[in-house]
């Protein structure tokens, strides 16, 4: 038997690892979002950014002193107040931005959250701009209006567009999930759906793509004598989850939003993929983008493939239930798009 080596080195193709994961920001969702990988174990390391204050120089590292003085169970965690701490990262979730208030829609906070966003995104660019494509982290974007702050941060990052996308679909899915299973009397647990458009009032809903325990929505509310219009009344309703919680409480959501981000990332992280709502970054997808838009791209929510390499495919599904619905909810997307657009020529000289 020959034991000499071959003198050739082998390698076999494997699923990369993505188990460097960044926070980005101090605010609450940023705040849940590091509390539930934790719990979750997700990642052998997480680095937690928040930008220093005059009176606060490093929040983030006293806030995950304290979580690692109190965890069960911890990763290798650091909090920190240095930008360059962030680099080297596989994914990094981007929870900056100011939160809605009470009274305010997510398209009052568009000028103000497209700097906040750009800014961010140019400091992730100089991190990373002498990286290899391949060691680029997956960048997933959440501050309001996210389907528009996904664009910008795309625009201002200059990563691949397979690598961009924003988290509101898992949300507002579960969201409607949760509301129409209190009608049907069950727990919602094994309840999925898919969503599309726009992170608000313009979202678009199609109960087809709605199922509980594998059985169609439709079918289960045919064989239970419901009337569909009350289903439709409660996904309306369901739709301004956002809204009311602000109006409740005084302040943006944070735990759900938290939850639905690291369900994402959870596919990211672990190399599990899955079919999710996703904000991506489209170009010719669904027919939406047209050539008198001026726009060499949109953000918009569809069903795609999550994964280590992030948007690893956008599905084209039959919408003609709903086509309307889509290019209207696109029209109010490219709208706000234009208006991002402006400001990133303007103040940053990106095109």
């Amino acid at each position: 038997m020959n034991n000499e080596p071959s003198g050739e080195c082998i390698l076999i193709e494997r699923v990369k690892e993505r188990d460097k994961v960044g926070v980005w920001g101090f605010g609450n969702v940023s705040r849940d979002v590091v509390l539930t990988l934790v719990e979750q174990s997700l990642g052998k390391e997480i680095i937690f950014y928040g930008r220093p204050q005059e009176k606060h120089p490093n929040r983030a590292g006293a806030w995950i002193e304290d979580l690692k003085a109190n965890a069960v169970r911890c990763p290798r965690i650091m909090g920190t107040n240095k930008v360059e701490d962030m680099a080297g990262l596989d994914v990094i979730f981007i929870g900056v931005g100011v939160p809605r208030k009470e009274g305010q829609s997510r398209r009052d906070l568009l000028a103000v959250n497209t700097q906040v966003i750009a800014e961010t995104s140019l400091q992730i660019r100089n991190l990373y701009g002498g990286c290899n494509p391949k060691d680029l982290p997956v960048l997933i974007f959440m501050g309001n209006p996210v389907t528009t702050m996904t664009w910008a941060g795309y625009k201002a990052s200059r990563f691949p567009k397979e690598l961009i996308m924003g988290q509101a679909g898992n949300l507002d899915a579960r969201r409607i999930c949760h509301a129409i299973a209190r009608v049907l009397g069950l727990s919602g647990n094994d309840m999925r759906g898919i969503v599309f458009g726009e992170h608000g009032d313009s979202m678009v809903v199609s109960t087809r793509y709605f199922s509980i325990g594998g059985i169609p929505l439709d079918d289960i509310v045919r064989v239970r004598g419901i009337d569909p219009q009350k289903i439709r009344d409660v996904i309306a309703e369901a739709k301004k989850g956002g809204t009311h919680f602000v109006n409740e409480v005084g302040q943006s959501a944070s735990a759900g939003p938290a939850r639905a981000a690291c369900d994402m990332m959870r596919c990211i992280i672990t190399g599990q993929t899955e079919i999710q709502p996703a904000i991506a970054i489209i170009e010719k997808e669904y027919g939406l983008l047209k050539k008198d838009d001026g726009l060499d791209s949109m953000s918009f929510g569809v069903p795609a493939k999550i994964g280590p390499y992030g948007v690893e495919k956008i599905f084209e599904v039959p919408v003609d239930d709903c086509k309307e619905d889509m290019h209207r909810s696109a029209s109010i997307i490219k709208e706000d798009i234009r208006g991002a657009a402006k400001i990133l020529k303007e103040r940053y000289g990106i095109i």
